[in-house]
């Protein structure tokens, strides 16, 4: 894979970065950052996928679905119910993401035929259990498939692999193969490898998240990182760095301000987390033999900067916290406080071009007295993580039952929002 590292002292890139903060460059609006970590090189032998949505679509909502074999929960757009998800995790085991892809179509289908990957998800979901189950469902689906996409997969079995898909055709990238991923990970943003290299897109976040992947390595020991679901949601999902700049407000944020190079507003452009970014899903998979119901789809409904991560479960029935689906309205209401927050403390509408202008000074530092909007996820995701996890913990040990578990998991549901609610009063009005 190309990996092209930018490494300039602050104060020689100072300049550029304020030079070019009117420059706004178009990017396309369906994007996101992804990364698939095989259990070989996780501390505790699970696999993990990560995906960081970018969308137009910005009311999301998570739906418990019973598919034609599996039943699953995914991640959907709430104007499209129960039609397209764009990630998700079935009975089975089996976690399914993608990113857009700008650099593999080769043909003429047109544009109205095309953008089905959630479609195409929705139905993998329903029947595929491994990744061999997956690569007879490209096989068998009828062309040309509507897609240009960079599918991510994990399964039960310990598979992990991407596959670089367009209309008629796919290539695997096996995660678990040294010779493909050497440190047992793999980083993909909005290109293929295989595709056109004149055409790549995202690259940027692709070389901040590589670099991110790369600093985790370097703290393996023996070639196992101590990393896992939550660990993406607040290491990617939440850093305002800039690899091409050189810039990293999360480290650099007091420093910056005190040197009068920074004032806590920047632009938007180019990191992770990006204005467009609708939900976040975390999955940390099961090791070989496990029960595949252990896995945890740990879920951001919103920017990931102002709203709690919720772990989400998948089993026969429809066990989702109301206020991540839209309980016969059209939105989420745990989507909705996130968008309302967003819109009245990161991006201020004030402005003329103000969507473009971030707020790092209330995500990273706080002001009038509120603490900061990241700090207010940390502890609302430690709450709910401990509460969350004395009762999974137990499950997964063995202690309890699969419907001691989930008649826990539904009875501590309500307390999350409770404390989501509790952190963030100084920013719901």
């Amino acid at each position: 894979m190309i990996r092209e590292h930018y490494s300039r002292p602050m104060k020689k890139i100072l300049l550029f970065v304020f030079t070019i903060c009117g420059i706004l460059i178009s990017v396309p609006s369906f994007s996101c950052t992804s990364v698939i970590v095989s259990g070989k090189a996780t501390k505790s032998g699970r696999p993990v996928i990560f995906k960081n949505r970018d969308t137009g679509n910005l009311n999301n909502r998570v739906t418990w679905i019973q598919g034609e074999k599996y039943g699953f929960i995914g991640l959907e757009n709430a104007s499209k119910i129960g039609e397209e998800e764009w990630g998700g995790t079935n009975e089975a085991g089996f976690c399914i993401i993608n990113t857009a892809s700008y650099n593999i179509k080769d043909d003429d289908v047109p544009s109205g035929e095309m953008d089905k990957e959630g479609l195409f998800m929705y139905k993998a979901l329903g029947v595929c259990a491994t990744i061999a189950d997956f690569e007879k469902f490209l096989d068998e689906y009828p062309r040309p498939m509507g897609v240009e996409t960079n599918f991510g997969v994990i399964d039960a079995d310990g598979g992990a692999a991407y596959y670089e898909v367009n209309n008629h055709k796919w290539v695997k990238y096996d995660v678990n193969d040294p010779e493909v991923a050497p440190r047992g990970y793999r980083v993909q943003t909005n290109f293929s490898e295989c595709g056109r290299r004149e055409d790549y897109q995202g690259y940027e976040r692709y070389l901040t998240a590589s670099a991110i992947m790369d600093e985790a390595w370097d703290k393996a020991e023996d070639g196992r990182m101590d990393i896992d679901a939550m660990w993406f949601v607040n290491n990617m999902s939440r850093a305002y760095r800039h690899e091409v700049l050189g810039v990293n407000y999360n480290d650099n944020y007091d420093r910056m301000v005190e040197a009068g190079a920074f004032n806590g507003t920047c632009v938007d452009q180019d990191f992770i987390p990006r204005r467009i970014t609708s939900s976040v899903i975390s999955m940390d998979g099961v090791k070989k033999g496990e029960n595949p119901l252990h896995t945890v789809m740990w879920t951001t409904m919103g920017y990931p900067s102002v709203v709690a991560t919720i772990p989400l479960m998948v089993c026969d029935g429809d066990r989702l916290p109301a206020y991540v689906k839209s309980e016969g309205k059209v939105h989420s209401e745990l989507c909705d406080l996130a968008m309302k927050i967003k819109s009245e403390y990161v991006f201020p509408s004030v402005l003329s071009n103000g969507k473009h202008y971030l707020r790092l000074d209330n995500v990273l530092k706080g002001t009038e007295g509120r603490p900061s909007l990241v700090s207010c996820c940390k502890s609302s995701e430690k709450a709910i993580g401990k509460s969350f996890g004395k009762y999974y913990g137990k499950w997964v040990e063995g202690r309890i039952s699969d419907d001691e578990f989930f008649s826990e998991y539904v009875s501590d549901q309500g307390n999350w929002m409770k404390i989501y609610k509790k952190e963030f009063d100084t920013y719901i009005k």
